[in-house]
């Protein structure tokens, strides 16, 4: 951790304060080992760890994103912006949604309890640390509602803010990884209760009511032959970073196709 000028305050090690769960063997050799080593409940001996509260200060945002940035030099820094932001959600919505709808376990990830682990170098997010206790989830989707209210809305409105993305394209983001790995664990996990979750995605507003920020961000499109797929519906842009390519069909944009 030497030398990181990173405007953060310090990370410290946590540990749940219940009996401990080994979120890794419930995962085991499943249909699911990528989401090994992405929940810990305590703070890895390399990597830089960050609170994800802190994430809302414009500076600390502002030294991530610009590590991150190096690997597209000349690119535009919304792109760059958004690409991070992907693999931020990848990991806050996959291993989740599976403990919850597969394991029945609530992983407490508040963006005010959690913290980042990314990579020392290029500040790519490789997962979280999370304190209190993973408890038994009797209502998977009320918890998954309370992980977005928790943590992703605020943090989305921060980022938009400090980075001049737009909040529809970060959501967006969300709802991609969000939509894929509910589809997924319904066809690798069929007695898993899933309909709650793509509810959350699917309906106009949440349970509280509000406007579901995620409604209609993911559609069913259709290829000439008749072939259904997923596509977005606002660009992620990562077709503007210097040596990514494109996302294919699933992009709404021609040129983000390539």
């Amino acid at each position: 951790m030497q030398g990181i000028a990173f405007a953060t305050s310090p990370a410290k090690t946590t540990i749940a304060s219940g009996p401990l769960v080994d979120l890794d063997g419930l995962i085991g050799d499943g249909p699911f080992p990528y989401c090994r080593e992405k929940l810990l409940c305590t703070t890895p001996a390399s990597g830089l760890v960050i609170a994800c509260r802190d994430l809302a200060d414009p500076a600390v945002f502002e030294s991530v994103i610009a590590r991150y940035g190096r690997k597209f030099p000349g690119s535009d820094r919304r792109a760059v912006v958004s690409m991070w932001s992907l693999f931020y959600f990848s990991i806050l919505t996959i291993a989740p949604s599976v403990h919850l709808f597969v394991n029945r376990r609530a992983v407490p990830l508040g963006l005010d309890g959690a913290s980042l682990v990314c990579n020392e170098h290029t500040a790519e997010p490789q997962a979280f640390v999370f304190s209190g206790d993973v408890e038994f989830s009797a209502a998977p989707e009320q918890d998954l509602h309370r992980l977005m209210l928790d943590h992703v809305e605020p943090l989305i409105a921060a980022m938009a803010g400090n980075a001049g993305v737009a909040p529809k394209l970060l959501w967006n983001n969300v709802a991609a990884y969000l939509s894929w790995i509910l589809k997924e664990i319904a066809y690798r996990h069929e007695t898993a209760p899933v309909g709650g979750g793509l509810a959350l995605l699917n309906e106009q507003t949440w349970p509280d009511g509000r406007k579901n920020p995620m409604h209609g961000m993911m559609r069913v499109a259709r290829q000439q032959c008749g072939l259904e797929f997923a596509q977005r519906k606002v660009c992620c842009l990562r077709y503007n970073l210097t040596g990514v390519g494109g996302c294919g069909e699933a992009c709404p944009l021609p040129d983000g196709r390539r």
